[in-house]
C-alpha cells in the first residue's frame, strides 16, 4: 500500500511540472510580420525613441510628434499599428526569441551608427 501511496505522489508531482505554457501560446497572427522585417521596424523605433528623448530634453512636447514617427515608421514597412502590436505580442511570447530579436536590433543599431560615422 505504502509502494502504491509513493507512485500515486510521484505521478502527481510529475503531472504538476508539466508544462501549460506551449498549451497557452497565441497562434501566430494571418498578418504577423516577418521576423526581419520586425527587427528593420524596431532598430526605427529605437531611433525615433533616441531622437524624441532629444526633443523632450529640450523641453519640446512630443506627443504629437510621437505618433507622426510611429505612423512614419510604419507606413515606411507597409504595416498597420494592429498588426505591429499584434505580431509583438506573438513574438513577446517566448522570451528567447525576444532576446534574438533585440541582439539583431543592436547589430542594426551598430551597423547605422557605423556607416554614419563613415560618412
Amino acid at each position: 500500500m505504502k509502494k502504491l501511496l509513493y507512485l500515486f505522489a510521484g505521478l502527481l508531482l510529475l503531472s504538476s511540472c508539466y508544462n501549460k505554457h506551449d498549451e497557452m501560446r497565441e497562434q501566430a497572427p494571418s498578418n504577423l510580420i516577418a521576423y526581419d522585417e520586425i527587427v528593420l521596424i524596431l532598430a526605427d523605433i529605437e531611433i525615433a525613441e533616441s531622437a524624441l528623448r532629444q526633443k523632450q530634453n529640450a523641453g519640446a512636447e512630443i506627443g504629437e510628434i510621437q505618433e507622426a514617427y510611429y505612423h512614419s515608421i510604419f507606413k515606411k514597412h507597409d504595416v498597420s499599428r494592429v498588426q505591429y502590436d499584434s505580431s509583438m505580442l506573438f513574438y513577446r511570447q517566448d522570451p528567447e526569441t525576444m532576446d534574438r530579436i533585440y541582439e539583431d536590433v543592436i547589430s542594426r543599431l551598430s551597423v547605422i551608427e557605423s556607416e554614419i560615422q563613415m560618412e
